[in-house]
C-alpha cells in the first residue's frame, strides 16, 4: 500500500472509531488553565513509525485537530522497546506505520483492553483476528470497525 492511501485508510479509521470531533467534545490547545477533566477529554494518539512517510504525514494531518493529544517519542528513545511499549499503552488509539515485522512485534506490545491499534502495514490485513476494510462500504462494515479493537 502506497504512503498517501495508508494515511487515507488511518485516518478514515480514526474517524470511524469515535475519535471525530464534536462541539460537544472539542477541546483548545493546551495551556497552563487547561483543567484536568479538559485533559482527560483529549483522545491520546501514539503514532509508532511517526519520523517515516506515513507517519509523517498522519502526524501532519492529526495534528491540525485540537481533539486529540498526539504522544510523540524522543528520537533517541525511538528504537528503546521500552519507552514504545509504555506509550502504546498510555495510547487511546495507535497507529502503527512500521514494517509488518515491527507493526507484529508493536501490536504485541498492548497490555490493555482499552487500546485500538490501527496498522497501515500489511502484517495483519489477511488475519482472522483482525478487522480491516473500509466503513464507509455498509454499516455493517462501520459497526465492526468502531467496535474492534
Amino acid at each position: 500500500m502506497s504512503a498517501p492511501i495508508s494515511v487515507a485508510f488511518a485516518l478514515v479509521l480514526v474517524s470511524s472509531l469515535g475519535f471525530s470531533p464534536s462541539s460537544t467534545h472539542r477541546i483548545r490547545r493546551f495551556a497552563a488553565s487547561t483543567s484536568a477533566s479538559d485533559l482527560q477529554a483529549a483522545k491520546k494518539i501514539f503514532i509508532d513509525g511517526e519520523a517515516g512517510t506515513t507517519g509523517l504525514q498522519v502526524r501532519e494531518r492529526l495534528a491540525k485537530r485540537d481533539d486529540l493529544e498526539i504522544l510523540s517519542i524522543a528520537d533517541d528513545l525511538r528504537k528503546d522497546v521500552a519507552e514504545r511499549k509504555r506509550l502504546i499503552n498510555e495510547a487511546d488509539c495507535v497507529i502503527l506505520c512500521l514494517p509488518d515485522a515491527a507493526s507484529i512485534e508493536a501490536a504485541a506490545m498492548v497490555e490493555n483492553d482499552r487500546t485500538v491499534v490501527i496498522d497501515a502495514s500489511t502484517a495483519f490485513r489477511v488475519d482472522d483476528d483482525w478487522t480491516y476494510g473500509f466503513p464507509e462500504l455498509s454499516k455493517a462494515q462501520h459497526d465492526s470497525i468502531r467496535s474492534s479493537k
